[in-house]
């Protein structure tokens, strides 16, 4: 005990802040639906797990500014690992947002300014997004990411030679190409939607084109949002695997 305390504690309290940025943004990890105490206690059980088989020893006589700095690395390292696994998800609830604004449900912030605007079909895009990414074992699959770190980046290793803002932007671009993929179908529908609704008010003066258009694009918008649901599964399906194949592309660099 007097060994672990002596080497060990710290390397424990190192490992503690890498796996705390992890649950900070990661998907699943970092998460609503998991209580903040459930998050503390996981990141204090698998810091604990991994501690004792780190090769690495840390002195209790370390200067209290290195191990700030050190904590500091690798509590940014474990949040770099986990936005880069969450940035696809990110571009899913962004083309949600975009079918809620064509739909027209982004019109209830409108009505009620003082209610709290969640976008509902982001949300459903990201629950499909997370459900594949956990069905692939992906939330296990950064877990390891984050253990495979250690070999690469050690516990008192500098940011300074880490080219992290290339992979940052790669990932960010790569989201917003994810939105325009999901998002596109729907757009497109809309505005062929919103076409032949003004050549209709140009035929037809007399009608509403207002009132018939916002429930005519909310059936038109869930129809095919019902019958693209397999294809939005199976293409996130492929875009967590891409994402944990480039969290290990960026590890083993």
């Amino acid at each position: 005990m007097y060994e672990f305390v002596q080497e060990k504690f710290l390397v424990w309290a190192l490992a503690l802040t890498r796996i705390a940025g992890m649950f900070t943004v990661a998907p699943f990890f970092g998460d609503w639906f998991l209580p903040l105490q459930i998050k503390v206690l996981l990141t204090l059980f698998l810091s604990w797990l991994i501690a004792p088989v780190l090769q690495q020893a840390v002195p209790l006589d370390t200067p209290v500014l290195t191990l700030v700095i050190s904590m500091l690395n690798n509590y940014l390292y474990g949040l770099a690992i986990g936005l880069l696994a969450l940035l696809p998800l990110v571009g899913l609830s962004l083309a949600g947002e975009v079918f809620g604004t064509q739909m027209g449900f982004a019109m209830s912030s409108l009505f009620d300014p003082q209610r709290e605007e969640v976008p509902l079909h982001g949300e459903l895009l990201y629950t499909i997004g997370l459900f594949a990414f956990v069905t692939i074992k992906g939330h296990l699959l950064v877990y390891q990411a984050i253990v495979d770190s250690f070999e690469h980046f050690s516990l008192t290793a500098s940011l300074a030679g880490l080219n992290f803002m290339d992979a940052l932007i790669n990932k960010a671009s790569e989201s917003f190409v994810v939105a325009l993929k999901f998002g596109m179908p729907l757009i497109g529908l809309m505005l062929i939607v919103s076409v032949a609704l003004g050549i209709l008010s140009r035929l037809v003066p007399q009608m509403n084109v207002f009132m018939v258009g916002l429930p005519l694009k909310v059936l038109v918008g869930m129809l095919l949002m019902v019958g693209m649901i397999g294809i939005w599964a199976e293409m996130s399906a492929r875009l967590a695997q891409s994402t944990v194949n480039f969290i290990e592309f960026f590890l083993s660099r």
